[in-house]
């Protein structure tokens, strides 16, 4: 068996130990690099072309964990090195609007925010998979970790870094890359984690004091205020909610803020998570708030640094059976850009063009079975953003992200499509209930036909 295939089993027992990391500073040593530039020397510009070769992966942070200044010199460094393969997330950074055909080649889960032009002009490979196997595709190496980026928050005392608000593979993936580069930003959060990084493992650094950047945000439409009514009157107090982030997550989160001993077990926190808690919506038992990213303004950040409030952990633990079996209920809530007349969830292409991501969707819908007691909810607008087009069709227009089988609530501004427990027709009419008016005789005529 190969080193790399015999590490994941050091690598599990590396990250859940307190003790000091064994890599030896020789590592670095040998690629040359000074030890004033591993421990991260604010003075020194690090070269990106010094630590590649040809041929390499770079996994990237994502969310707040995306290095920007990294990332543009990621870039840069491509037309140099030959065949580098970037492997990126949830991504916010503006340098990948530079990217050009295979300098690097880009690989990503989702194509979101500055991803979405990538992927229209072909210059970036959507790997569609369930965000719950992302680590192990890590681990097994099917996913190589050649070179790591990451954002991190300063080290402690002890030369440990926290992960900051981002717990998921790319952390992982860091454990054993040949190459670990870091922008240290002193505005990052330290988290509660058990994941951590000591200097020693990384290779170089540089140090930055720029702002974390968050999620773009805008006020929400006359239809997702309604919707969000909707979903709120689904969900009730003591409930332990799955929201992610954006608008429509907000918005439900604000039609939420006179419920009660709510608990938190969701993939991605935003500024939603700060509302509940300054309105005393949330849980404050210990335990209660559990995530594996956060991303939002300022005023996020600062509730979750060293906060006792959140716990960041990665998701085989967020929604495994054990932690999810003591939920009643667990509510995942989920957008789409299509339902059809079955029930199936397109959360991923449009109009022919891939502009979602299978993500946590289905890991978070399938975790509400594992509950005492679960609700798995798409929210979405009934039509869709120029209001022209119906978001609940015949046929669906993609891929089925999310079976008809997976699917308890489908909500619009409307009114609520119960799922459960119906018959293909009871599904058709149900759903046809809940579509904008002017769109239903279409509908009723499609699945006459």
């Amino acid at each position: 068996m190969s080193t790399r295939q015999q590490r994941p089993r050091d690598l599990q027992e590396h990250l859940h130990s307190r003790t000091a990391p064994a890599r030896t500073t020789a590592r670095s040593a040998d690629l040359g690099v000074p030890e004033r530039v591993r421990q991260g020397d604010p003075l020194v510009d690090l070269r990106m072309a010094d630590h590649l070769m040809p041929g390499d992966t770079v996994v990237i942070g994502q969310a707040a964990a995306e290095p920007p200044e990294l990332v543009a010199r990621l870039i840069e460094a491509a037309g140099e090195c030959e065949r580098l393969t970037a492997v990126c997330g949830y991504s916010l950074s503006d340098a990948w609007g530079k990217v050009t055909a295979g300098r690097p080649r880009v690989v990503g889960y989702a194509a979101h925010g500055p991803l979405r032009p990538l992927a229209a002009n072909g210059l970036m490979d959507v790997m569609p998979c369930h965000y719950s196997q992302l680590e192990q595709h890590v681990i097994s190496g099917r996913i190589p970790a050649d070179v790591v980026l990451l954002q991190l928050p300063p080290a402690d005392a002890d030369g440990y870094h926290s992960v900051g608000p981002s717990v998921d593979y790319a952390a992982l993936a860091a454990q054993s890359a040949r190459v670990v580069l870091a922008e240290i930003n002193e505005n990052l959060p330290s988290t509660r984690a058990q994941w951590r990084l000591h200097r020693s493992q990384i290779t170089a650094s540089i140090t930055t004091d720029r702002p974390v950047v968050g999620t773009p945000s805008r006020p929400p439409s006359t239809a997702e205020r309604a919707l969000s009514r909707n979903v709120a009157s689904a969900i009730p107090d003591g409930a332990t909610i799955q929201l992610g982030i954006g608008t429509l997550a907000d918005a439900i989160a604000t039609e939420l803020r006179g419920h009660h001993r709510l608990r938190v077990r969701s993939g991605l926190v935003g500024n939603w998570l700060l509302d509940l808690h300054n309105a005393g919506a949330l849980d404050t038992a210990e335990g209660a708030c559990v995530t594996g990213m956060a991303l939002g303004d300022p005023e996020l950040y600062s509730f979750v640094h060293d906060s006792d409030a959140i716990r960041f952990v990665p998701i085989s633990e967020l929604l495994s059976a054990t932690a999810v079996a003591e939920c009643n209920p667990y509510v995942a809530v989920n957008s789409a850009l299509e339902v059809d007349l079955l029930g199936q969830v397109n959360s991923e292409v449009i109009k022919g063009r891939y502009v979602g991501a299978v993500g946590s969707q289905v890991d978070t819908f399938r975790a509400t079975r594992l509950a005492k007691s679960g609700l798995a909810i798409v929210a979405m607008a009934a039509t869709s953003p120029s209001g022209d087009t119906s978001q609940i069709v015949g046929r669906l227009s993609g891929p089925v992200t999310s079976l008809q089988s997976d699917i308890d609530l489908v909500v619009t501004e409307f009114g609520i499509a119960d799922l459960r427990a119906t018959t293909l027709r009871e599904r058709a009419e149900r759903l046809i209930a809940v579509a904008a008016p002017e769109h239903r005789a279409t509908l009723r005529a499609s699945y006459s036909s």
